[in-house]
């Protein structure tokens, strides 16, 4: 049998994966220098401190383990009987590829569990929008377990068998999970975007409303290599050992992407969500309201304050909130709140 595709398919995977496990080191440590290093510490960022740090050690171990495969595949045995073909064979279950094979499962989980938090605090916290990615997000968690077992008994293969007959399933509810929060979050920044850009201008809004922003908060990227693994994963190619590589990378990558932003204060959180709602309603009071000449005690209590989007440094943008003054309707500042 040949095993070219699947050695050339392995090979590249395994480039393009030190590549990304370089991009995602630079990443983390920028990251631990935001977060251990601001004066405006939250409680927050002690979380996202422990969360960045397992996600690296998972992500070490997926690297690592692929590494030592590979060189036992091309070095250690290849002058055995039956040579790479038949270590490709007959290897694919042993401890270290069973370990590396769960390191991803628990980087997918990861990254899936903060995609629906930042999906629900996108949303306004409110929880039933994330009633069905849940329980997407369990069923997915159920059949990962079958795969893995199937998997690593003595015999089994991660890329045939049983293991296929769960992995397909699997991973189709996990994409599907991903794209489904990256729909959500993505429609909701858009719909947020077009009150924020009226408050505070087009050039000065590009930090929450970018393209750049749109595709790191609903994390576009790992959905859209997701679909590209899972394809020809299903069909049984080779060719899906590269693209499953690529994708495991992101699992850490686009999730350390956010929480560097949420470090540098540049993510939306409860704060900027509140006020993009706000500005909603300011939009559509304003409309309605005619010019007036007068000084009455309505227009006094329609009297409009500056408040400040938290930028990096320290900076901000003047906009307008609403905030309940004992029922008077007036505007006033607000602060920058948790993620």
């Amino acid at each position: 049998m040949s095993t070219k595709v699947f050695e050339h398919a392995f090979y590249i995977g395994g480039q393009m994966s030190a590549i990304l496990y370089g991009v995602d080191l630079v990443m983390y440590f920028t990251t631990m220098q935001a977060l251990l290093t601001k004066s405006d510490a939250r409680r927050s960022d002690r979380f996202f401190t422990v969360y960045s740090t397992i996600m690296l050690l998972l992500l070490t171990i997926d690297v690592s383990t692929n590494a030592v495969w590979g060189e036992q595949m091309w070095i250690t045995f290849r002058d055995e009987p039956g040579g790479v073909p038949e270590f490709i064979a007959t290897q694919t279950a042993v401890w270290y590829e069973t370990l590396s094979s769960t390191s991803v499962v628990a980087l997918i989980f990861m990254s899936d569990a903060l995609l629906i938090y930042r999906c629900f605090i996108l949303w306004g916290s409110r929880l039933v929008i994330i009633v069905l990615p849940i329980l997407v997000y369990l069923a997915a968690f159920a059949l990962a377990i079958c795969e893995l077992v199937s998997a690593g008994v003595p015999g089994g293969d991660f890329f045939a068998g049983k293991s296929v007959n769960f992995g397909v399933p699997y991973y189709a509810l996990s994409i599907a999970l991903n794209i489904c929060l990256t729909l959500l979050i993505c429609g909701r920044l858009v719909y947020l975007s077009r009150f924020v850009r009226a408050a505070m201008g087009r050039e000065s809004a590009q930090l929450y409303t970018g393209l750049a922003s749109l595709m790191i908060e609903s994390a576009a990227p790992y959905s859209m290599l997701g679909i590209m693994f899972l394809v020809p994963y299903a069909r049984g190619s080779d060719v899906s050992i590269a693209f499953g590589q690529v994708w495991a990378k992101l699992t850490c990558l686009s999730p350390q992407l956010i929480v560097l932003r949420v470090a540098t204060r540049r993510a939306w959180d409860r704060t900027t969500i509140s006020q993009a709602q706000s500005m909603q309603f300011a939009t559509g009071a304003t409309s309605t309201v005619q010019p007036s000449t007068g000084t009455s005690k309505s227009d006094k209590e329609d009297e409009l304050l500056p408040i400040t989007f938290s930028t990096v440094g320290g900076n901000g943008a003047a906009l307008l909130s609403p905030v309940s003054d004992q029922g008077s309707g007036k505007w006033s500042r607000s602060g920058v709140g948790e993620v």
